[in-house]
């Protein structure tokens, strides 16, 4: 399957909006977790972010984390032989990737690997991807469940989400020292609008159309016409892309 099915378009979205909402690195940690979940069915959600310069790490596990202390040593002390990890170190490859991709299940459970840090638990099937934010940040996201496999949708609606997960932290100012930062949906209310039209001029920083801004607010595409004219006029700017522009420069979020 080549493209996201059309019923999978509002949970993305969706996700994509709690994300970008998140005031502060720890909830947006969380927001990424949940919205995951609401994306592709799985057992365990993780999430990892690292910062190669200072090697601090964030961690985010959803729902909770089932793994003992020796299971969680082994996979990071030997992390190389995780066949996914070994697989994205090998091929330089950026796309998710489930274990089956790169290894039979038979093999795969006959590894050292799986019986240090999965078998207990019974989990049989893992999908990942590696994000690169920038030069010093790296982050991974990881889906770990018991039955049945991963599909190639749930690889695509991973990549579709990791462009946004990548501009959301990069959105904060400085994503590791915690300090919270006001709501991007309320920010553009400083520029005199009211609260549907700093919902509509979110999404169109967000590079979304009309038609797209209509499905995720659940309105009418009309009413979303009427939204932009109405911000084009409070904001004394011609068209969308001057309005976007225009917001980037006066909120700081360009």
């Amino acid at each position: 399957m080549s493209v996201i099915e059309a019923h999978l378009w509002q949970p993305l979205f969706d996700a994509v909006y709690e994300m970008n909402a998140a005031q502060d690195r720890v909830s947006m940690m969380k927001a990424v977790c949940g919205g995951l979940s609401r994306l592709v069915e799985a057992d365990v959600y993780n999430v990892h972010i690292l910062d190669l310069t200072s090697k601090r790490l964030l961690t985010e596990t959803f729902p909770s984390d089932p793994y003992l202390p020796e299971e969680t040593d082994y996979y990071r002390l030997h992390p190389e032989e995780n066949p996914l990890v070994a697989h994205y170190r090998r091929t330089g490859e950026t796309c998710a990737r489930r274990v089956s991709d790169v290894l039979p299940l038979e093999a795969f459970m006959q590894t050292d690997f799986y019986r240090a840090a999965l078998q207990r638990l019974g989990f049989r099937h893992i999908m990942a991807l590696p994000v690169t934010v920038d030069e010093q940040t790296v982050a991974g996201m990881a889906l770990t469940r018991r039955e049945p496999d991963f599909t190639p949708q749930d690889c695509l609606l991973l990549d579709a989400f990791a462009p946004h997960f990548r501009q959301a932290w990069l959105r904060h100012d400085d994503p590791w020292s915690g300090e919270p930062i006001a709501s991007l949906r309320k920010r553009p209310a400083d520029l005199g609008l009211t609260q549907r039209q700093s919902e509509v001029l979110f999404w169109m920083t967000e590079g979304k159309q009309n038609r797209e801004i209509a499905l995720i607010l659940d309105i009418r595409l009309t009413t979303v016409h009427e939204h932009v004219a109405n911000i084009l006029q409070k904001l004394g700017v011609e068209n969308r892309h001057a309005a976007t522009v225009y917001a980037l420069r006066e909120l700081d979020l360009a």
